[in-house]
């Protein structure tokens, strides 16, 4: 008996002096508002899950494509290049993948300015790895929402509207 009144006792002095605290914020007084508002509620559920997708790796040498200006430094005929797809368990990895670089190289105008232009390597680059890979995923999952009322009481300064 003596243990719920001291309960009492103590819960009532936490409301009254978090009132306090609230009201002596305000310089002019101010008093108390009740809010109330829909809010949405979602029972979660959190899932861990496996998935398993196909990696393919392709690599290989693309060429270099036409120059429309001679460049000031040579650029190699081949250039290597590796890239990789990411395609869903059930499906199969394609025998090659075009690929393309481009990039821009100087080159010297005939009346001796110095001028920037592109070049191209691309080709079809040979599959090289076909490798299934499974990780693990988590996702909440919301079930069972509903619109519920809450009520609130809010300590507002200045004078009542």
């Amino acid at each position: 008996m003596k243990a719920s009144n001291i309960a009492a006792i103590s819960a009532l002095l936490l409301l009254g002096a978090s009132s306090a605290q609230a009201r002596m914020q305000c310089d002019i007084g101010g008093y108390w508002e009740t809010i109330t508002r829909n809010v949405q509620v979602c029972d979660t559920e959190t899932e861990t899950y496996t998935e398993t997708k196909r990696h393919c790796g392709y690599s290989g040498y693309l060429s270099l494509g036409h120059l429309w200006n001679q460049p000031d430094f040579p650029l190699p005929y081949l250039s290597y290049s590796s890239t990789s797809r990411v395609l869903e368990q059930t499906s199969s990895c394609p025998s090659s993948q075009w690929d393309m670089q481009t990039g821009i190289y100087w080159y010297t105008k005939p009346d001796g300015t110095k001028s920037t232009d592109w070049y191209t390597y691309s080709g079809s680059l040979p599959l090289q790895s076909d490798v299934l890979k499974t990780t693990e995923h988590t996702r909440t999952i919301q079930t069972n929402c509903r619109t519920e009322v809450r009520t609130q009481r809010v300590w507002r300064c200045g004078y009542e509207p």
